[in-house]
């Protein structure tokens, strides 16, 4: 009777509960596509499930909690197998599966389990009933209460049931061994031998699973019964496949494509376990925010299903309305909920795609975002300074004696740099920023790194803009910077490509998120290039005296530590100070936010108590008199913050403090001699971008042009010297002076600077630039021009461009310069359409610049000479 009252319940079960799992199938296919592909290399993302299941390595943190997990969740997968013997226990309580039944350890790994799945579920009921679920600090808040109790109860009755039916059975069937079944055979010694009661215990466990998949297949948004399955094919689609949390980039959406609602974030949702981890380090939540990131995933879960048509599909737009717009805006993307979350939900990117539909979509954002989008768009920088701004702290640093060599003016390309330093907008056009950026650059300076900056090059990265949704404008900034940033590299290889930055969100985007741009950079954040610089002794600090020893904080910043896992150099550098580091109760990957990520710097803070403040008070409580940082971001909201706490308490980034360590009394040691610090590798020539001779014009003008803004303002240096082998040199091409400019190749580096000479045409506009096509030509006459720019040679006398070829090119190329003075001898170009123009040219070979005394051919157009000393004349100026 026993087994077909167990067969009558459960075909309705099973039936149901396959009907329900098709159409939870079709709902979360309903969803759209998703950016990134989540198939790739399947058998390591089946070994990430493996790992990540039976290792529990995303479980951080509450040791004995996650103990008890484990031991819950080994007993529901063994006990699944254990449970479907019970089938055939109802019908012949003597019987078990074939062969496992007779095997000693099935009966022992049966039996460990089966009290360990008692013992963790009894610990996690207490821990649920310690915590609570009506006190917003509770983890539990906001999780349904009901589900979490019935699955408590359900899974406890299968633990015991497991072990009443093995002691039933040894009571009836005699039996067992002392090893494999130690618990069980105590508890049958003071059982009634009765096949029934082995029956009905089998039965009684039966009904409780049944009871377990009714409810599942009923309720799609009982996550806490659902995440039993859903985990697996979780993990198995995460992001990366080799198991790295969804931190660091925002996928690149399709801008065609901006609806949110991704299958993943269907699948996410209907993964949460809804255990409130996300939910503990939330800054918003933990500031009486309405935003709490299990809450988040909750409400999508139930949007969505509301939304709902098993015949239409998911009505993305109606579902886009569930979640309100105080709980979207809230979130500072500072990835602790991703970070915490053991079954890998993506909340940032789902954050990402919402904002980004209400900005591009439904043009519906905080009014405080109107100007930042404004000010990105038309200044390039969220501020809205002007971009000659950035130039400003260099000419103080030069006036101090720094170096500081700007690529395209004082270095015509990389080839003797090995770093460049981003400075960043906030390094640049914010008080606190501009010191750190000071400092930066004045211990560069003195360990005689090679670097060079960009100056008014510079724009902000868009990662503000990426952050509040506007990804468009993003886009367009982020392919902008790349060609700068790839322009700057010319000639270097991929993995010699290196950047410096104070800001970790630039950091962070342009190491993870410029890829997408092609943008293929190695990037340092300037702790950890300090860091390498202390450790090498090229800086050395003066340690503090114990009585200066007083202790220092140091706040993690969200892009930097959790986001990109740098949690070392920061402290190592603090510690070489001298200072004592005091740590906060979270850091690293549990600290705080400070409140500024996700654009939220730009956007009044206008609910519950403020995050800056709410972090102050964690790093003042230390008792630290120093709260040490290494984000601008970081370093204004903490100063706000402390005012109002600890007004005394200083706060600083750790570059500043390092800077006062090796310079206490002020004043900078003596500089090292500038030397890589790793070896240096440099693409020859002909893979660079730089034509050969015998590129055609159509080529060469091309190449000249984008090189433009970078050979523009040492134009003047190269308009004497380079300018033969460059613009003349196709028609020098075919003359036997191309020879002389085989030795010219040495100096390839500056080759490079010569296609840039046709940027001088930008200061008077296209005219010059048509030159340089027109010089091939075989009417070179007109386009002589470009000989004439010899005549610019009277401009040299202007001191533009005689002192700048002998500052930058201290080579040769300074005689070349005296040389193109001899330009006067262009004067006598009107007799070069002569040939005796050509005797001319053992003057000009005085100077190696003898092969741009085939110019002369070119010269022929010095008819044109007047108006090109006219032009180069404005150009000079």
């Amino acid at each position: 009777m026993f087994g077909w009252v167990a067969i009558a319940a459960s075909v309705p079960v099973w039936l149901y509960f396959f009907y329900r799992l098709t159409a939870l199938f079709r709902f979360i296919r309903s969803g759209g596509p998703t950016q990134l592909n989540r198939t790739d290399r399947p058998l390591a993302r089946l070994g990430r499930v493996l790992i990540e299941v039976f290792g529990h390595t995303h479980f951080k943190g509450r040791p004995l909690v996650n103990a008890a997990h484990w031991l819950v969740m080994v007993g529901f997968l063994f006990g699944a197998i254990v449970w479907f013997e019970a089938y055939i226990q109802t019908f012949a309580p003597d019987k078990g599966w074939p062969w496992l039944s007779d095997w000693p350890v099935y009966h022992f790994i049966e039996e460990v389990l089966a009290i360990g799945t008692v013992l963790g579920i009894c610990f996690l009921i207490g821990v649920r009933l310690k915590l609570g679920h009506t006190e917003r600090g509770s983890r539990f808040y906001n999780s349904q209460v009901f589900p979490a109790r019935l699955v408590e109860a359900i899974v406890l009755l299968e633990g015991l049931g497991m072990l009443a039916v093995k002691a039933s059975a040894i009571a009836t069937y005699g039996g067992g061994s002392p090893w494999a079944d130690f618990l069980t055979m105590r508890v049958a010694g003071v059982m009634q031998a009765s096949p029934s009661m082995v029956q009905f215990f089998a039965l009684v466990k039966l009904l409780t699973g049944l009871v377990f998949i009714a409810c599942i297949a009923r309720y799609f948004q009982w996550g806490v019964m659902w995440h039993r399955f859903m985990a697996f094919f979780n993990i198995f689609f995460q992001r990366n496949a080799d198991g790295e949390k969804a931190l660091g980039a925002v996928p690149t959406p399709d801008l065609e494509d901006l609806e949110p609602g991704s299958w993943k974030m269907l699948l996410d949702a209907s993964s949460c376990t809804e255990c409130g981890r996300c939910q503990d380090l939330c800054p918003a939540w933990n500031t009486e925010k309405p935003l709490s990131p299990k809450k988040l995933m909750m409400d999508l879960r139930q949007g969505a299903l509301d939304n709902y048509n098993p015949h239409e599909g998911l009505n993305v737009l109606a579902m886009a309305g569930t979640i309100d717009d105080d709980v979207l805006w809230a979130c500072t993307n500072c990835g602790a909920c991703v970070d915490q979350c053991p079954v890998d939900i993506e909340h940032i990117d789902h954050v990402a795609d919402l904002r980004r539909f209400k900005v591009l979509a439904e043009s519906d954002f905080p009014s405080e975002l109107t100007g930042l989008f404004k000010n990105m768009e038309t200044k390039g920088n969220p501020w809205g300074r002007n971009a000659s701004e950035r130039r400003a702290w260099i000419d103080e640093a030069r006036a101090d004696g720094i170096e500081v060599p700007i690529i395209g003016e004082d270095a015509e390309d990389f080839s003797d740099l090995e770093y460049l330093f981003w400075v960043g907008c906030a390094g640049t056009y914010d008080d606190k920023g501009r010191a750190t950026t000071r400092a930066v650059v004045d211990m560069l300076h003195t360990a005689g790194v090679k670097f060079g900056v960009l100056a008014t090059g510079e724009t902000c990265t868009g990662d503000p803009a990426r952050r509040a949704g506007n990804e468009f404008l993003f886009q367009v900034m982020a392919e902008q910077n790349v060609a700068t940033l790839n322009d700057a590299f010319a000639g270097v290889p991929k993995g010699q490509r290196k950047i410096i930055t104070t800001c970790p969100h630039c950091f962070n985007t342009i190491r993870n998120e410029y890829p997408d741009f092609d943008g293929h950079f190695d990037v340092l954040h300037h702790t950890q290039l300090l860091n390498r610089l202390v450790r090498e002794k090229l800086l050395v600090p003066v340690p503090r005296s114990p009585e200066d020893r007083k202790p220092v904080t140091y706040h993690d910043p969200c892009f930097l530590g959790r986001h990109n896992k740098v949690f070392d150099p920061p402290r190592e550098l603090v510690e070489a100070t001298g200072a004592s580091l005091a740590e906060m109760d979270h850091n690293r990957d549990e600290a705080f936010c400070c409140g500024a990520g996700g654009a939220r710097m730009f956007i009044e803070e206008k609910l519950g108590k403020r995050i800056n403040e709410f972090r102050s008070e964690q790093a003042v409580a230390t008792g630290a008199e120093q709260i040490a940082t290494g984000c601008p971001f970081c370093n204004v909201m903490l100063t706000g913050g402390v005012k109002s706490i600890a007004p005394e308490t200083q706060v600083s980034d750790v570059a500043l403090m390092l800077r006062s360590a090796i310079a206490p009394s002020g004043d900078l040691p003596a500089p090292r001699e500038k030397a890589f610090l790793d070896t240096p590798r440099r693409l020859p020539v002909e893979d660079s971008d730089v034509p050969s001779p015998e590129a055609t014009a159509a080529q060469s003008a091309p190449t000249s042009s984008p090189q433009a803004p970078t050979a523009a303002p040492s134009a003047p240096s190269a308009a004497s010297a380079p300018q033969a082998p460059a613009a003349p040199t196709p028609p020098a091409a075919p003359s036997a002076p191309a020879a002389p400019t085989a030795p010219q190749a040495p100096s390839a580096p500056t080759v490079p600077t010569a296609p840039a000479v046709p940027s001088t045409p930008s200061a008077p506009a296209a005219p010059s630039t048509p030159q340089v096509p027109a010089a091939p030509t075989a009417p070179a006459a007109p386009t002589a021009p470009s000989a004439p720019q010899a005549p610019a040679a009277p401009s040299a006398p202007a001191a533009p461009s005689t002192p700048k070829p002998l500052t930058a090119p201290s080579a040769p190329a300074a005689p070349k310069a005296p040389a193109a003075p001899s330009a006067p001898a262009a004067p006598k170009a009107p007799a070069a359409p002569s040939a005796p123009a050509a005797p001319k040219a053992p003057a000009a070979p005085s100077a190696p610049q003898a092969p741009s005394v085939p110019d002369a051919p070119a010269a022929p157009s010095a008819p044109a000479a007047p108006k090109a000393p006219g032009a180069s004349a404005s150009k000079g100026d």
